[in-house]
C-alpha cells in the first residue's frame, strides 16, 4: 500500500505562528552519555498548532468542543485534493465540482519548506465553507498554517466551519501531489481537553483497492 505523507516535520527549525510556543527537543537521557542511562529518552515541548494539525472549535469558541471529543471517522476517508494555483483566496467556484467528502486545498504554500513562514496566505472565503456544507462535507484542510488570513482576528472560515460542522486540517503539504482523488488518514492526538492536536496526514491512491482479509 503506497502512502503519500502530507505531514510537515516538528523540529526545533519548524516555523511557528509568531509569538507562539517554539518547538524546543531535549534528551532527558542518553546511552552512553551517561552511565546509569540503559535508554535513550527524548523530552519535546511546542504548541498544539504546530506544523500539519487538527483544529478543534474549542481554539475560538470558549464553548466548542475539544480536539478529543471530534469525531475520528472524519479523519479517514476519501478525499479530493483541489490545486488552487497561486489563487489569493478560495471562493465557491474553486469547489463548483467537488464531490468528496473530505476536501484538501493545495496552495502556494506548499512551496514552502518546514522552516519557513508565509508573507501571505490563500485564506477559505467563509462562503466556500458553505458551499462545502451544502455538498455534505465532513472535513477540509489546507497547507496554510490557518483557514483565515494571517492578520484576521474575527476568523470568519474557523466560524463558518463550526457552524458547518466541519473539521479543518491545517499546515499540510502537497508539494508532489497532484490533484485528485485519495484516501485520507489524519488522525489527531488524542489530547485531552485540547484546542487543536498534531496529526500524521497521508494519502493512499484511492484507486489501489484492499486485499480481503
Amino acid at each position: 500500500m503506497a502512502l503519500v505523507d502530507i505531514s510537515r516535520s516538528i523540529a526545533p527549525t519548524t516555523a511557528v505562528w509568531p509569538g507562539d510556543q517554539e518547538v524546543e527537543w531535549s534528551w532527558t537521557a542518553r546511552v552512553g552519555a551517561q552511565e546509569e542511562a540503559s535508554v535513550n529518552l527524548g523530552a519535546l515541548q511546542h504548541s498544539t498548532h504546530v506544523a500539519s494539525h487538527a483544529d478543534a472549535p474549542l481554539h475560538v469558541d470558549p464553548e466548542g468542543k475539544a480536539v478529543d471529543a471530534l469525531p475520528l471517522s472524519a479523519f479517514v476517508g476519501p478525499a479530493e485534493v483541489v490545486d488552487v494555483g497561486d489563487a489569493s483566496r478560495i471562493r465557491p467556484e474553486h469547489v463548483v465540482n467537488t464531490t468528496a467528502e473530505r476536501v484538501l486545498f493545495k496552495t502556494s504554500a506548499s512551496a514552502l519548506s518546514d522552516d519557513e513562514w508565509p508573507g501571505r496566505i490563500a485564506a477559505v472565503a467563509p462562503d466556500t465553507v458553505r458551499s462545502l456544507a451544502d455538498k455534505n462535507v465532513r472535513l477540509i484542510g489546507t497547507d496554510a498554517p490557518s483557514v483565515d488570513p494571517l492578520d484576521s482576528t474575527a476568523l470568519p472560515a474557523h466560524h463558518a466551519l463550526i457552524d458547518a460542522g466541519i473539521v479543518n486540517l491545517e499546515g499540510l503539504r502537497f508539494e508532489n501531489v497532484p490533484p485528485g482523488r485519495y484516501i485520507l488518514i489524519a488522525l489527531p492526538l488524542k489530547i485531552s481537553g485540547g484546542d487543536a492536536a498534531p496529526v500524521r496526514a497521508v494519502l493512499r491512491d484511492a484507486s489501489v483497492q484492499q486485499r480481503p482479509e
